[in-house]
């Protein structure tokens, strides 16, 4: 009987020195707190060996037993979230075990600016998240996706807010947009829906506006000035003649425009097209939505041109406009230049006689490349930027 007891002695101390060792390896935390962070995917459907293997080979754990039997022993072997997880070397198999199962995923800040277009968006997904950017950009077509999310646009171009988000691996691309999209809707509560109801505008017509005032402007404290010439148009039934609607219509791609680009057939070329497009050309900011619903008050100006210095000198009459873009680009009219001889010195007399003719309204656009002053064989440059 004293035999037994003693053998029974040994054992448990040897199985309690057995277990203070293994806590020991199972704690043990050989990692500087300040060394660079590892990245670790676990792939959907990825096996407990797999992610091991993993880690092993990362030079994450070093102890691959005591790993297997910590998570044998607790049951956790199968409670691994997919993700992608940050890790030093030498960390405790206690420590990497715990944020695997308790899902501690990595999060990627993405920064979407203002101003891009859904493929852009869809290239800052891809770059920074692996989500795949033709998925991202079918599906911002989708009319049933978008009716869900209860927009009445084309497309979600214009609907997906520019800022900073945090974003999990791996992610979905419809799941992506649904945050970015939800993120548009508080936004635009906060900066429009707060406003007077004193425009006759859908929403759509309003981000869709938002979005050639943010094309145009470099600086937001004259995105009001810009919205009010535009409005004023709308109002007076002109088109808008505004450069990156062409430049949209074309595909978008960012470049100077020709006189024969203002031909495009595109519902979204505002130089053949009168009122605004049928959606946005780019994604707005807080800044161009809140100008694009409340315009500057008591705005006569019909005319914009940039002054190559990222802003913009406006004017009310067509001469005026005429003079200004004689300023930026080759000094002061003389003072003695009358109307008629300035239209006379410039070309214009016969421009405008025909300008008048076909449009209708008014002989020149809004914005930097809208009066077209080419010799008519199409290879002429416009003003734009």
């Amino acid at each position: 009987m004293h035999k037994i007891t003693v053998i029974i002695s040994v054992a448990i101390t040897l199985l309690v020195l057995a277990g203070v060792h293994f806590s020991g390896l199972y704690y043990s935390d050989s990692g500087l707190h300040d060394s660079r962070r590892i990245s670790i995917k676990v792939m959907p459907g990825a096996t407990f060996n797999q992610v091991q293997e993993d880690l092993v080979d990362k030079g994450i754990i070093t102890r691959p037993n005591v790993f297997r039997w910590a998570a044998w022993l607790t049951r956790r072997e199968t409670k691994i979230h997919t993700g992608r997880y940050l890790f030093r070397q030498g960390e405790s198999v206690s420590s990497v075990l715990g944020k695997l199962v308790s899902g501690a995923v990595d999060y990627t800040r993405v920064m979407i600016p203002e101003g891009l277009m859904v493929t852009e968006i869809a290239s800052v997904l891809l770059r920074e998240l692996e989500v795949d950017s033709a998925a991202v950009v079918e599906a911002a077509g989708d009319s049933a996706f978008i009716a869900n999310l209860g927009i009445a646009a084309p497309s979600l171009e214009g609907y997906l807010f520019p800022d900073t988000y945090m974003f999990e691996w791996p992610l979905e691309p419809r799941d992506a947009l649904k945050r970015i999209v939800h993120r548009f809707y508080r936004v635009y509560g906060a900066s429009v829906g707060a406003l007077p109801d004193s425009l006759d505008m859908t929403m759509n017509e309003i981000v869709t506006l938002a979005s050639i005032i943010q094309a145009e402007a470099v600086y937001n404290s004259e995105m009001p000035r810009i919205s009010a010439v535009y409005h004023n148009r709308l109002r007076e039934n002109w088109r808008l003649e505004a450069d990156p609607t062409v430049a949209y219509a074309l595909g978008g791609r960012k470049r100077r425009l020709w006189y024969k680009d203002l031909k495009v057939k595109s519902p979204y070329n505002t130089y053949r097209v009168r009122g605004l497009p049928p959606g946005a050309i780019c994604n707005p900011g807080r800044a161009a939505l809140a100008a694009a619903a409340a315009p500057m008050p008591g705005s006569l100006e019909y005319y914009f041109v940039a002054d190559g210095k990222g802003r913009h000198k406006f004017s009310k009459t067509y001469y005026e406009h005429l003079k200004a873009k004689h300023l930026i680009r080759y000094g002061p009219v003389p003072a003695e230049m009358k109307q008629k001889s300035y239209y006379e010195a410039s070309g214009m007399e016969e421009k405008v006689a025909e300008k008048k003719e076909d449009s209708g309204n008014h002989p020149a656009g809004a914005g930097d490349g809208s009066d077209s002053e080419g010799d008519g064989s199409g290879e002429d440059e416009t003003d734009s930027d």
